[in-house]
């Protein structure tokens, strides 16, 4: 198990929550929504090679405030 992309030995198989084990695992929900946004970082280079991903959060960024029809807040 690569725990920092939550796959397994299988090249572009991923396993989350109460189905994989590793050293110091919590069995945690927290835990487990942990490893989904590892391991759905993890899929991107399988789903699109060419794609470059970059981290942004719902309360800073522009790009994802416009997705989602937000106004972005001004912080001072």
């Amino acid at each position: 198990m690569d725990t920092d992309k939550i796959s397994t030995s299988i090249p572009g198989i991923f396993a989350v929550g109460d189905i994989n084990t590793y050293p110091g695992k919590k069995k945690l929900i927290l835990s487990g929504f942990h490893e989904c946004a590892l391991a759905a970082f993890g899929a991107v280079p399988f789903i699109f090679p060419e794609k470059k991903v970059f981290l942004q959060y719902t309360t800073t960024s522009p790009k994802l405030h416009k997705v989602l029809g937000v106004e972005s807040p001004v912080f001072d």
